[in-house]
């Protein structure tokens, strides 16, 4: 009973030492993954200073462009709206802006219930 007891003891110990062995490679290698983000950092942009100053142009820029695009979506709604109201056929319209017609049918009952755009004249017919 006592050696069981013994070899159970030992083999505990060895899992044990086995797994702290594994959790020291796991920190290096983490720890070696920090590093070459770090160096990597600092080959492109110079310093982690220069990656916070880019970081903050593309968000600039990201915020201009999507005010760009909300302005060009109300332009092309009012401009569907427009033409619909003009006679143009639902179909006529999805061909020149690569939607479905029932992608700018809704598009277009979106904007009349939030009040960005005057419902279309005419029915939803194809």
């Amino acid at each position: 009973m006592a050696r069981g007891r013994r070899d159970a003891k030992r083999q505990a110990t060895q899992a044990r030492e086995e797994s702290d062995r594994q959790r020291a490679l796991e920190d290096r290698r983490a720890a070696e993954a920090r590093a070459a983000r770090e160096r990597q950092l600092i080959k492109r942009w110079g310093s982690a200073h220069g990656a916070l100053n880019r970081l903050g142009s593309l968000s600039k820029e990201l915020d201009r462009l999507h005010r760009q695009e909300a302005n060009l979506l109300a332009e092309r709604d009012e401009l569907v709206n427009v033409l619909r109201a003009n006679g143009q056929t639902w179909s006529a319209l999805s061909s020149r802006t690569n939607l479905s017609r029932q992608a700018l049918m809704k598009r277009i009952d979106q904007a009349s219930t939030d009040g960005d755009v005057a419902p279309a004249s005419g029915s939803s017919q194809g």
